[in-house]
């Protein structure tokens, strides 16, 4: 995967969730924690497991220039990981982004 697959990914997806681990299988509880909140919005969403290609966490890396997972993704911008997305539910903004990003 190139940052161009990981930018193409994100324009293609209202939501993705690039996470240790699948939905069904997260691997480390942060990717457990970010997915709780997003099956919150009950809103249909993309999950990139980083471990599924040695190439996805260095072409991640390049595009968002954020070191650590998961990354969540709303509208094509950068939330940041689990602890972001959980406040940000708790505030009502989590929402918002996801409505906005279905609306488009």
């Amino acid at each position: 995967m190139t940052p161009e697959d990981v930018k193409e990914l994100i324009e293609n997806n209202a939501i993705v969730v690039f996470a240790k681990g699948t939905l069904f299988q997260p691997m480390c509880g942060f990717s457990q924690n970010a997915f709780h909140w997003i099956n919150q919005l009950q809103k249909p969403f993309t999950v990139v497991n980083i471990f599924d290609d040695e190439s996805i966490r260095p072409a991640l890396v390049a595009h968002s220039g954020w070191p650590t997972t998961p990354q969540v993704f709303i509208g094509g911008e950068l939330l940041g990981g689990s602890d972001i997305v959980e406040e940000m539910f708790q505030t009502g903004d989590l929402q918002k982004k996801a409505e906005a990003a279905f609306a488009e």
